[in-house]
């Protein structure tokens, strides 16, 4: 940091993390451990280096609650805040009504009573597992109703092939027909986002806007 500072051209400002092993987090009080560890170890460092530090800026949404709280924090960088995505209700940084991204999908196939078939493979929920304290199978959630915010327990995203997704029926039968519509709550939001075109804003059952996702194809 003193090295830095001196260098001419350059107004050292602050110190910035991440703390992803926050997604390792067994716990709230894990969660919370991790997000005071990373405050403490980016104090201390401040503290000792002599030199006047303006910022702390930490990141990480599973921890970004518990961040809120530490003396020094001067700013949070909670990338997957934006949307939410089932790894974070997992890790109990966000209730399903919170998550704000799905993916609509269509039942293209009801090949058993135990078994929907949807257009929505690993090219559209990725496969990309979720972390959470509890046990997460599956490749995201399937919500009761487009209208709900809560999952539907009967049903399992089991397995995906590239375009579409096998949903399995655990428990009792599922209504659900050929050409129905549902929507599913990815596992990991931000990958989901990088893998479409355009993003539908929606309010209620009404399409307000369509954004188009500005960095596809960008990732090198």
């Amino acid at each position: 940091m003193r090295r830095v500072s001196s260098l001419p051209g350059l107004r050292f400002r602050g110190l910035l993390s991440h703390a992803g092993h926050g997604y390792g987090a067994a716990s709230d009080g894990e969660a919370r451990a991790i997000a005071a560890g990373e405050a403490r170890l980016l104090r201390s460092l401040a503290a000792a280096s002599g030199v006047p530090c303006d910022e702390i800026s930490v990141g990480a949404t599973p921890t970004a609650r518990h961040s809120l709280n530490e003396d020094g924090v001067t700013e949070l960088r909670p990338g997957n805040y934006a949307y939410f995505d089932r790894t974070q209700v997992a890790l109990g940084a966000a209730s399903w009504a919170d998550c704000a991204l799905t993916v609509l999908a269509r039942v293209v196939s009801r090949p058993a009573r135990d078994r929907v078939i949807l257009d929505s493979g690993s090219k559209t929920l990725t496969n990309d597992g979720a972390r959470g304290f509890s046990p997460t199978p599956g490749y995201g959630v399937v919500l009761k109703d487009l209208a709900s915010a809560e999952p539907d327990p009967s049903l399992l995203v089991e397995r995906l092939s590239e375009e579409h997704a096998t949903v399995r029926v655990v428990t009792g039968e599922s209504a659900l027909k050929t050409g129905a519509l549902v929507r599913v709550v990815p596992n990991h939001s931000c990958v989901v986002s990088n893998l479409v075109d355009y993003v539908w804003l929606v309010e209620g059952s009404l399409v307000v806007s369509q954004l188009p996702v500005a960095a596809r194809g960008r990732i090198t």
